[in-house]
């Protein structure tokens, strides 16, 4: 099996007094779209960045195609582009003099992709990077990186301020990219229904926590909504079985089968299967963040 295109293990960062990513440790494989998600906050972007070697994290590592963050971040970064709309290029003044200053840094520039490239997001080198529409600097970002011959794409809502045809020429240049299989995207981005039809891989992020990873057909196949009705004033903890909402005696439940292992429950008495449903990603993400603190599910019949 070839070595994967990213490896962290127990990776920790503190940011500010009251959020601290990890520890987390997670596996990407090499050649594919891995769809990073979360709510705000939850930690993608502090990932993002101590990938790129961007400040030291408080423990744990990262490697990047075998290179340590920490230890070789000038490989890392020959061998990584970052879009982020985070970056600022308004100290160069103008488009043309940010690619001039970017592009000297990289031997693998294609100066004639970047000008086919800036062609289709409508930049022109002449236009003032202070001037640029919040969707222009972030098309700027995405020439910059795509210019180049990296093996890895970190897309940090490389989606936002996007036009609809920007952000379907944006999917066109990343099925361009992903089809040598040496390269890998990671992006993390809201718009999950479009993640979900490029993406082979997803890692769930919560509160710097990793939830769940995997293919992206395993993880929506794992888990399922359940309709039940409550048999009972208290029902037996189940460990495949997470509550997401109750109303009286009718619940919805999130069943996972692969949480030791968990078959489907069959103790009527406790409650009965009157509806199952598979999930969207979108529906996925929502209901493994509202069940993350009910792990265990003990509800009462009395008020909600």
């Amino acid at each position: 099996m070839s070595e994967p295109a990213i490896v962290v293990q127990e990776l920790r960062k503190s940011v500010g007094p009251s959020f601290c990513l990890g520890p987390l440790s997670l596996s990407i494989p090499k050649g594919v779209v891995c769809a990073l998600i979360g709510p705000n906050g939850a930690g993608k972007t502090t990932l993002m960045n101590l990938l790129m070697g961007a400040g030291p994290a408080d423990g744990g590592s990262a490697r990047v195609f075998g290179h340590d963050v920490t230890t070789d971040p000038v490989e890392v970064k020959r061998l990584a582009a970052l879009v982020s709309p985070e970056i600022s290029y308004r100290p160069w003044g103008t488009v043309g003099r940010a690619i001039d200053f970017v592009s000297g840094f990289y031997p693998d520039w294609d100066p004639e992709r970047c000008e086919d490239l800036s062609g289709q997001m409508g930049l022109r080198r002449s236009e003032r990077v202070d001037e640029l529409s919040f969707g222009g600097r972030v098309k700027l970002s995405l020439v910059l990186a795509l210019a180049r011959n990296a093996r890895l794409l970190l897309l940090d809502e490389p989606s936002v301020g996007l036009d609809p045809l920007a952000r379907q020429q944006l999917y066109a240049e990343l099925f361009n990219f992903i089809r040598d299989e040496e390269r890998t995207i990671l992006i993390s981005s809201h718009q999950l229904a479009e993640l979900e039809r490029c993406a082979d891989h997803v890692v769930v992020v919560n509160e710097g926590q990793l939830v769940a990873s995997g293919t992206t057909p395993d993880l929506l196949s794992r888990y399922t909504e359940l309709d039940v009705l409550l048999g009972r004033d208290e029902l037996a903890e189940h460990a495949g079985l997470r509550l997401l909402d109750r109303n009286g005696q009718r619940a919805r439940v999130l069943w996972d089968r692969a949480e030791r292992q968990a078959p489907m429950p069959t103790d009527t008495e406790a409650l009965q299967i009157i509806g199952e449903r598979t999930l969207t990603l979108e529906e996925l993400l929502v209901a493994l963040v509202k069940s993350r603190s009910a792990v265990r599910w003990r509800p009462r019949m009395g008020a909600a």
